[in-house]
């Protein structure tokens, strides 16, 4: 069965919602009129009673029953419905009605209205039946019923398109926004739906759409230049490696020329081997997070391990590599590895951009904050337009000024001091070196954990 669309459904709750208020106001209504009809038929039977008692006391002081009796006759027949009275004196002999007049109550099965009262007059009480017929009363009300039963059918048969009208008024926004919300694909991502000025629901829901179309937008915009920029980068290794064993094997050469080719080949293989993995790091941070479990490390023996490690390609380039520590731990919650491979990531980027000669310096101190690392350099600096691009993907400043690499490190860095809760801050002049810090612990939160498998 097809479900109802949400035009009929709020219709159906209408006009629902509208019969039970007409119901529920037509019984108030019914009821609160035949209480006040009865009310006033009570105080006219209590007025006729007040009427009776004066007049058995005008005419008490006639001793002659058959008098007494013909004169309450004569006020009877003046007053309405006098007929529908009982009087009994102090004992017990019915006065009125005469008995020429038929005897009330009667077996006519018309409806009444009794009141039963005790009279006292001239110190003898005297017994009253007084009744009043009810037609004119339930008349009344069967019109009264009839009229409900009318205009309540009536009022449906108006409601029911009037909210079917105004239900479809109030949607056709949001049919507006599905159609365009439907129109948009991965080609026209940056089409954005109307968004109607009207400070309620609709406004809102359109500009949640809007930002909804746009995180979309900016998050294919990372995957396509994500994946032009790692199939520009690794076209080129590629290309290199198949042109080499092209050459190669064109004809035939001395071993020595063979295990020339070979190690130039393993080389570009490593190259690609560092540009695969780095790919698979932010594919990972992309898709699922960074996962790191943290612990308790000493950042100055983290600082001496890599520092260790990278002396050699240091020296190779004619620059000075210090590990400026004072021999005290300096602890902190962090993952060894993560924090390693950040380390490694910015030492090379100082060597990178240092020219020989130079020193770079890698210091691990506590401080009010947290524990601070700091990896700073005496290169060429970075130029102010770089700034705000250092840690985009792919991005690499002028190969001429030390540039080189796949524009990868410094993103995959700051990925990892984020997974630490953390953000790498940069100070740096033109001509005058660079400063990465990071700070670890203190009051900022830590947000995931990260697992890097090439990591020793």
């Amino acid at each position: 069965m097809k479900p109802l669309s949400i035009r009929l459904r709020l219709t159906v709750w209408y006009t629902a919602a509208m019969l039970t208020g007409l119901a529920l106001f037509g019984c108030g209504i019914w009821l609160a009129l035949q209480h006040r009809l009865l009310a006033a038929v009570d105080a006219r039977l209590a007025q006729r009673v007040e009427g009776l008692r004066r007049a058995l006391g005008a005419e008490g002081a006639i001793k002659s029953r058959a008098r007494l009796r013909a004169e309450l006759t004569e006020f009877a027949g003046e007053v309405p419905e006098g007929g529908l009275v009982q009087l009994r004196d102090p004992a017990g002999v019915l006065m009125l009605p005469n008995p020429s007049q038929l005897a009330f109550p009667n077996s006519s099965g018309a409806p009444f209205r009794t009141l039963t009262a005790r009279v006292e007059v001239m110190s003898q009480p005297f017994e009253v039946l007084m009744a009043q017929s009810l037609d004119d009363t339930e008349a009344m009300m069967r019109d009264f019923r009839n009229l409900l039963l009318l205009m309540v059918p009536a009022v449906l048969l108006v409601a029911c398109p009037g909210g079917y009208w105004l239900s479809s008024r109030a949607l056709r926004p949001v049919d507006a926004i599905t159609s365009v919300a439907g129109s948009i694909g991965v080609h026209n991502l940056s089409q954005r739906v109307a968004v109607p000025r009207t400070g309620d629901e609709l406004q809102r829901m359109s500009e949640t759409w809007n930002q909804v179309l746009e995180r979309l937008e900016t998050s294919v915009k990372r995957i396509r230049q994500f994946t032009a920029d790692a199939s520009h980068e690794l076209r080129t290794p590629l290309a290199l490696i198949r042109a080499t064993a092209e050459l190669a094997l064109r004809r035939e050469r001395e071993p020595e020329d063979y295990r020339r080719s070979l190690r130039s080949i393993v080389d570009v293989s490593v190259q690609m081997t560092a540009l695969t993995e780095d790919l698979l790091t932010m594919a990972r941070a992309d898709a699922h997070g960074l996962e790191m479990p943290l612990s308790a490390i000493d950042l100055a023996e983290q600082v001496r391990r890599v520092v260790e490690q990278s002396e050699t390609m240091a020296a190779e380039k004619g620059i000075r590599l210090i590990a400026a520590a004072n021999g005290a731990p300096v602890m902190a919650p962090a993952n060894a590895s993560g924090i390693r491979r950040l380390l490694v990531i910015l030492i090379d980027n100082a060597l990178r951009h240092t020219p020989a000669g130079g020193w770079v310096t890698v210091t691990a101190a506590d401080s009010a904050r947290g524990a601070l690392l700091t990896v700073r350099d005496t290169g060429a600096g970075i130029a102010p337009s770089d700034m705000p691009h250092i840690f985009e993907r792919f991005y690499r400043s002028d190969p001429a000024r030390g540039g080189g690499g796949f524009g990868l490190g410094l993103s995959i860095a700051q990925v990892i001091a984020r997974a630490h809760g953390s953000e790498i801050e940069v100070e740096s002049r033109p001509g005058e070196g660079a400063q990465f810090q990071l700070r670890l612990g203190g009051d900022r939160p830590v947000t995931g954990n990260l697992h890097l498998p090439f990591l020793s």
